[in-house]
């Protein structure tokens, strides 16, 4: 998946994946600055990520929780 991200404010970043706003913490991006398109890969179940989760899965789970939170707006109605 692709990410853009869109800003830096402090210790979080604000990117747009799939035309939506997410924030995630900004050293998941390294020297990426504003403007900057960043590739995020799935990785292997054997692979390790020093806080055990991988950006790939962040992406996802909040990807997740909005498309939840869609659906039940939908139906509130």
């Amino acid at each position: 998946m692709k990410v853009i991200i869109d800003r830096l404010e402090e210790d979080i970043a604000v990117v747009e994946l799939d035309g939506e706003l997410y924030r995630a913490p900004r050293a998941l991006f390294g020297d990426a600055e504003e403007g900057d398109a960043v590739l995020i890969t799935p990785v292997g179940r054997n692979a390790s990520a020093e806080d055990g989760v991988h950006p790939h899965e962040i992406f996802e789970r909040l990807r997740n929780k909005r498309r939840r939170r869609d659906q039940n707006s939908r139906t509130d109605r």
